[in-house]
């Protein structure tokens, strides 16, 4: 039976006439909502629109809520240095020409030239040092924490001795009678076909063809490929395959396969769209013959990725960008300085926000590759979306076929050129905002004189990052977000009620920011 919703500014009586979109928002929006109710219980604030002053007032009354401030104070200063962190971070690459070799174990992280002296770190620190100054790396010691299912499952060992930094790895070949049995050889999977090594002006590489190939034909092709001569580039490449989410659509009796590291957490777009999309996510696995290749792009969103080889070996291509100025940097392709890097069976490999590289299998290689967007990255994601809503509009200024106020066409045609749109993106930092706030002032009510001042600081710089872009969202004139809201919830009530839930976590945070008066 369909659930009635309200009839607030038209709004349809029941749930079949609305979009699959608008019905996946308005529930972000109703656990956003319930959210922020819940802060105001913490903050013991009776008004439902209360003002900054009465925010700061009743703030100033509880000891711990001021512990609260300080630290988010001293996150806010932090924040304000995260350009300054990025151009260091690209200075260092510019002198090394190479990327840190991260060791991991349960007992934390250190660099492999500070393998002999360093106390291990924490997955926190590796976000300050890798994420947030945006520096790519190499890490080992996820294959037998985090990979060690997908690993043991997919690997058919074959143990040959390898040279050079493969040494401590065994050569192996994919395990096909796994994925015949969970997957089946009837099953199809989507196979690119190699295109041209172009790029458009955001950055992207052309779009390649994909066919459908059953999994028993893309085997038999793989191998064939595989035993072409050496340097000769394969044509055809498993990727973008949602393998995890077809297992799930099969219900297979598939055994779990991995989780993903504590490094690469708080990843707003995937837990967003696993929860308010039809199974939309960027988690894929990625099967290529020796030779295949990724062309020169970066990553889609400007959003961090990480890949984890199950076995084979990639070589990567970096290109960095020059230093122009201290906020000014440059990509061409001609001018780049770029460096190789060579992945081996067991690594995971952590690519930084916009930066170019290319991709080529040296064997048959199976990997496990994520898209991921936090606090780090959402500042360049913002960007990306302020690119393509220009070239939308220019697109539909030329053909003159969408209304000027037709803002869900607008949406639709964002998802259908990046993947995701201003409504999405808007709730998505809200929800996150309200989340890390909410966590915050629980954590802290529930104690007494015990809490965990760094956990708090990097919620704090998180929500610090995440406001700053949440506040140009909402009020970007050539965004339009307010009519973009109202075009995908189908109701002005609705999008009101975002903008109050916005302007809220808003305030709180400017009260929050400033420091405590003597």
């Amino acid at each position: 039976m369909d659930t009635p919703v309200d009839q607030t500014d038209g709004e349809s009586c029941c749930s079949s006439s609305m979009s699959s979109q608008s019905l996946h928002m308005r529930a972000a929006l109703n656990d956003c909502s319930e959210l922020v109710e819940r802060l105001r219980q913490l903050l013991h604030l009776n008004s439902i629109d209360p003002s900054c002053a009465q925010v700061s007032e009743q703030l100033s009354m509880n000891h711990n809520h001021c512990i609260i401030q300080q630290l988010f104070h001293s996150a806010w200063l932090a924040s304000g240095n995260i350009d300054q962190e990025r151009e260091l971070g690209l200075r260092s690459l510019h002198e090394t020409s190479q990327l840190d070799i991260v060791h991991v174990d349960k007992s934390g992280w250190h660099r492999d030239v500070d393998k002999a002296s360093s106390i291990p770190l924490t997955s926190s620190d590796f976000k300050r040092e890798y994420c947030f100054r945006n520096v790519p790396c190499i890490i080992r010691g996820f294959d037998e924490l985090h990979f060690k299912d997908a690993s043991l499952n997919w690997r058919k060992t074959d143990a040959t001795s390898t040279d050079g930094d493969a040494t401590t790895h065994n050569e192996s070949r994919i395990n096909i009678s796994w994925f015949e049995r969970y997957v089946g050889e009837d099953t199809m999977v989507p196979v690119r076909i190699d295109g041209k090594n172009e790029l458009d002006d955001d950055g992207r590489a052309e779009e390649c063809e994909t066919i459908m190939m059953s999994l028993k034909d893309w085997v038999s092709s793989c191998q064939q490929q595989s035993n072409n001569r050496e340097g000769e580039v394969s044509k055809e490449y498993l990727k973008d395959w949602h393998l995890v989410q077809l297992l799930k659509s099969k219900q297979s009796d598939a055994p779990p396969l991995y989780k993903t590291p504590e490094y690469f957490e708080r990843d707003l777009l995937n837990n967003f769209l696993e929860k308010y999309s039809d199974g939309g996510d960027y988690k894929f696995v990625y099967w290529g013959p020796s030779g295949s290749i990724t062309r020169l792009h970066s990553d889609v969103l400007h959003s961090f990725s990480w890949s984890y080889n199950v076995t084979g070996s990639k070589k990567w291509t970096f290109y960095i960008p020059n230093i122009k100025s201290s906020n000014e940097t440059t990509s061409d392709n001609n001018t780049c300085r770029s460096f190789e890097v060579i992945q081996n069976t067991g690594e995971t490999i952590f690519v930084s926000s916009k930066i170019k590289h290319e991709v080529v299998n040296l064997v048959e290689t199976l990997s496990i590759n994520h898209n991921w967007i936090t606090s780090a990255n959402i500042d360049n994601t913002w960007q990306c979306i302020c690119s393509e809503i220009d070239a939308i509009e220019g697109e539909i200024k030329e053909w003159k076929v969408i209304p000027e106020n037709d803002f869900e066409a607008r949406e639709n045609m964002m998802r259908g050129c990046i993947g995701l749109d201003c409504t999405t993106f808007f709730l998505m930092i809200l929800l996150e905002v309200s989340e890390l706030l909410v966590q915050i002032f629980s954590t802290i009510d529930a104690m007494t004189e015990k809490h965990n001042d760094i956990e708090i600081h990097d919620s704090a710089l998180s929500i610090c990052s995440l406001v700053k872009v949440l506040s140009k969202v909402l009020t970007c004139k050539e965004a339009k977000t307010a009519q973009r809201l109202q075009a995908i919830m189908g109701s002005k009530t609705r999008a009101n009620q975002a903008n109050e839930l916005a302007t809220f976590v808003l305030c709180l945070s400017d009260v929050l920011k400033e420091p405590l008066s003597s």
